[in-house]
């Protein structure tokens, strides 16, 4: 099977650049094949191919591209390294995100050696996670009115009924890893596989507000909650009037509204069931974030720390394609949570806060 993709590479390769400028003959010293300077360039690629393989079409690969140059030109290293472009690490690196794949296999598959796609895979990652600031943040006060009204439609259109001032949606999803080597059960989560537990806030377009990858996988979704400076900003008012939709997994808070535990109404019935639908978003962001990058399905053998790197620059990059509108065409639903209750006592304080909205919205 190894010797299969092998070739299936070689024959790739010789499609991709038989119009490229240097001689495949050039050995190293030490028995390694060079690469010519400039043998890759994404004009030799289609359209399809492209996106197929990195999940994104030329204009915004070009546009990511330019947006992360800087930052690759000026850390290339010496040596064999020297001679890769911004273009082919860019290319390598997002066919990793896209496959999970082994490293000399989307190395190969760009001309790169297995060595030299580990460093590149982890200088295009510092990249793009630099970016998190511009392309991962809150709507500002103007911007959270257009949220509120599409999150209300969403509850209006299919249940005759919004729910009201909701700001974004909130839940955990896991990425998983290999076995790490310090503190191995920490990362077993309640699915019995190793990961890292990555919150993800969302608006009603599927695009990211917040990611927040700290944590070992054994950790519940409502402790990650806690320690999260998302919450520190809400209590301290930080944020516009309005909560947060999050599972039972959370527990109710005055800034974040959960399910009724123990339906007995109709019109806990129907809080639930616009919840629910308002709620939709996030599991259909985590749907597409995973079915786009395939690199957060694979168990992972990088340190923790990577990984919650790797899973930030998803989030980028998965922000960057919603809004240039690209699709996924093997979308498929991961759910975030089987919904396991939270642990935490519940403030019967704030559940009179949930009752009050059910109350004037959903009687």
């Amino acid at each position: 099977m190894a010797a299969a993709a092998r070739q299936g590479l070689a024959a790739l390769d010789f499609d991709l650049f038989e119009n490229s400028s240097g001689s495949d003959s050039d050995i190293s010293d030490d028995g390694e094949q060079r690469i010519p300077r400039n043998a890759f360039h994404n004009r030799h690629i289609s359209e399809r191919f492209l996106f197929q393989h990195t999940r994104l079409n030329r204009i915004v690969f070009e546009y990511v591209l330019g947006l992360i140059s800087p930052a690759l030109t000026k850390n290339t290293r010496s040596g064999r390294y020297l001679h890769l472009t911004p273009m082919q690490k860019l290319y390598v690196a997002l066919q990793f995100y896209a496959t999970g794949s082994f490293q000399w296999l989307v190395g190969s598959s760009g001309r790169v050696s297995q060595p030299s796609a580990s460093r590149l895979i982890g200088e295009v990652t510092e990249a793009i996670v630099a970016l998190a600031p511009q392309f991962i943040r809150f709507p500002n006060a103007e911007e959270y009115l257009a949220v509120k009204q599409v999150f209300y439609q969403i509850g209006q259109t299919k249940h005759g009924r919004g729910f009201p001032n909701v700001l974004d949606a909130i839940d955990c999803t896991h990425v998983r890893i290999q076995t790490p080597t310090t503190a191995p059960e920490q990362y077993v989560n309640r699915h019995i596989y190793h990961s890292i537990i990555v919150q993800l806030v969302v608006g009603p377009d599927l695009k990211i507000f917040n990611s927040f990858a700290e944590f070992p996988g054994s950790n519940h979704d409502s402790y990650v909650w806690r320690n999260s400076a998302l919450r520190e900003a809400l209590t301290e008012g930080n944020f516009p009037e309005g909560w947060l939709v999050g599972d039972s997994g959370y527990p109710q808070e005055p800034w974040l509204m959960t399910p009724v535990g123990h339906v007995n109404t109709p019109p806990e019935l129907l809080y639930n069931s616009v919840h629910i639908s308002t709620r939709n978003p996030v599991e259909r962001t985590n749907g597409v974030l995973k079915s786009r990058w395939h690199v957060l399905d694979c168990p992972l053998k990088y340190s923790p720390r990577k990984v919650c790197r790797i899973a930030t620059d998803c989030c980028v990059l998965h922000n960057i394609c919603t809004e240039h509108n690209l699709d996924v065409e093997d979308f498929q639903e991961h759910p975030l949570n089987d919904e396991f209750p939270c642990q935490e006592p519940q403030n019967p304080n704030y559940d009179q806060i949930k009752r009050h909205l059910i109350a004037r919205y959903f009687t």
